[in-house]
């Protein structure tokens, strides 16, 4: 019985030896790269390659590359029942355009949801990208031209978001005429520079201010910080962060403002904000 016994230890050994060495010896594959097939009725998804492995010109190529082909589907270019708002598909192409680096989370991200397989949160989740992806980013830079028409009867007018770095221009026509009081002097947006304000009534009352004079102001969107310069017809302005700018005259009451006025055309002064050159 003791060598029946021994016998079948023995057989067992020599022939399960090599079942668990060719286990152990059997490598895995690479991982899939590219369109790959899911679950039955489920959409083809996208995987993108192994970016550490690849030289940096490789990479960004790849990453375009990825881009296109994950876009592409959004746009229902593969007819796999996968099709995005196109104003949603342009608007993550642009924020991506501008922020290469972030494609290979966006893909990996998308991979996950692609396997899912449920499209209207897929689409959900594509509609969140671009605040997460600019997130803590100014979104609002002056990078175009701003006309209108000063009004000499109110405050702070015509707010404007600025991001920090932005170098602007505010101009104002330098051949309108308004006055402050009945009796006052004709000014125009230089102001009465025999008068300058340095009292703490007016808004404007650092060295350069004049009473009536066009004066801008920037609030800074985090500190809360006011900056007030005097204009006159042109001022140059770099944002020391994001925020609002507006602008107004350099005034403490405004009952009593009144524009020249010559036969039937009454003055009316110009604003231009820009992009400083």
């Amino acid at each position: 019985m003791f060598r029946f016994v021994l016998f079948l230890s023995l057989m067992f050994t020599v022939f399960a030896a090599p079942d668990a060495d060719a286990k152990r010896r059997k490598k895995k594959g690479p991982p899939p790269v590219g369109w790959q097939a899911g679950e039955e009725g489920q959409p083809q998804c996208y995987y993108a390659p192994q970016w550490d492995t690849l030289t940096e010109i490789d990479r960004r190529m790849k990453r375009s590359e990825a881009m296109d082909d994950v876009l592409n589907q959004w746009r229902g270019q593969r007819n796999d029942g996968v099709e995005f708002d196109e104003g949603l598909v342009e608007e993550v192409e642009t924020v991506l355009l501008g922020r290469p680096e972030k494609i290979e989370a966006v893909v990996a991200s998308n991979q996950e949801k692609c396997l899912a397989g449920d499209v209207g949160a897929w689409q959900s989740w594509a509609r969140t990208l671009k605040a997460e992806l600019t997130a803590g980013e100014c979104n609002h830079p002056l990078d175009y031209t701003m006309f209108d028409y000063l009004d000499i009867g109110t405050g702070w007018q015509r707010p404007l978001k600025i991001c920090k770095g932005n170098r602007i221009q505010i101009k104002g026509s330098s051949k309108d005429q308004y006055r402050l009081k009945d009796s006052g002097a004709w000014i125009t947006v230089e102001g009465d520079t025999a008068t300058p304000t340095t009292g703490s009534e007016w808004p404007c009352n650092v060295e350069g201010c004049f009473e009536g004079m066009l004066i801008m102001k920037h609030v800074g969107a985090k500190s809360g910080m006011e900056t007030i310069i005097p204009v006159g017809t042109s001022a140059v302005y770099t944002a020391t962060e994001d925020g609002e700018i507006s602008y107004r005259i350099n005034d403490t009451s405004f009952f009593d403002n009144t524009w020249h006025k010559s036969g039937s055309v009454i003055d009316h002064t110009s604003i231009e904000i820009s992009p400083a050159e």
